[in-house]
């Protein structure tokens, strides 16, 4: 038992490698003022946590689950859902809306959230905790099968899913940043987790068609590339801005 015990919880931490290797890597674009390390912890524990409520909060709103649950729940917008691409926004609402309400439980409102950059770097750092229960959901069944397809798996989300939440999440990040100075600051929000639902609607679809669409792939590395670059460029923008970095 120890040994079977001791066997997936390797899984679960090979699942978990690629999420940290990317959030590392985005630590390490903010090196001069480095957030407070328990709040990255609170805000990827906050991702994970939203990741397990968000599969709740999909289970009921479109997952067959009235035999799971002895006929207490069910799908109750079966007409509104019947379309692949509808789900995929509801999905996509619910996590981008789930990784949002993390940080902003966590992390928004603390006297060490005081600058705009840091609503990207958290907003990143609980899409990467999301992304990391999500790989082990979705890797350590395979892994308990096939070793070597857990690993293809992996490395596939890593440039995949993973890239994918942790890029939506900066969008959002990006939205909450410069939402202090408007006017109307919860539409504003809104619009981001709108804008990123909408991106992550089209990652999720483009994957489901890539067999069936012979341009998908391409679709879908373009709608990477794109994201990446609008991520980055306003992740330098807000380092620049940032009166903190005056010499």
């Amino acid at each position: 038992m120890a040994a079977l015990i001791s066997t997936y919880a390797g899984y679960v931490l090979i699942s978990f490698l690629p999420p940290v290797l990317w959030l590392l890597f985005y630590l390490r674009e903010d090196r001069k003022h480095p957030e407070p390390k328990h709040l990255l912890i609170a805000a990827f524990l906050g991702g994970i946590a939203a990741a397990l409520l968000s599969i709740v909060a999909e289970l009921i709103l479109i997952g067959d689950i009235h035999k799971a649950s002895g006929g207490i729940l069910t799908n109750s917008f079966p007409l509104i859902f019947s379309s692949p691409f509808a789900i995929f926004l509801v999905i996509a609402v619910v996590e981008e809306y789930a990784k949002y309400a993390a940080v902003k439980t966590l992390i928004v409102g603390r006297h060490e959230f005081d600058e705009p950059i840091d609503a990207m770097i958290y907003m990143m750092t609980a899409a990467l905790g999301f992304a990391a229960i999500e790989n082990a959901l979705f890797a350590v069944p395979v892994f308990g099968t096939d070793f070597v397809s857990g690993i293809t798996l992996t490395a596939n989300r890593f440039i995949g899913a993973n890239l994918l939440h942790a890029l939506s999440s900066g969008v959002v990040g990006y939205f909450l940043a410069h939402s202090f100075f408007v006017p109307h600051r919860r539409h504003f929000i809104a619009l981001g987790v709108i804008i990123a639902s909408m991106l992550h609607t089209f990652f999720n679809y483009f994957i489901i068609i890539r067999e069936t669409t012979p341009h998908a792939i391409n679709l879908l590395i373009f709608l990477l590339f794109i994201m990446a670059f609008a991520v980055f460029v306003e992740f330098e923008r807000l380092k620049r801005d940032n009166p903190a970095d005056g010499e």
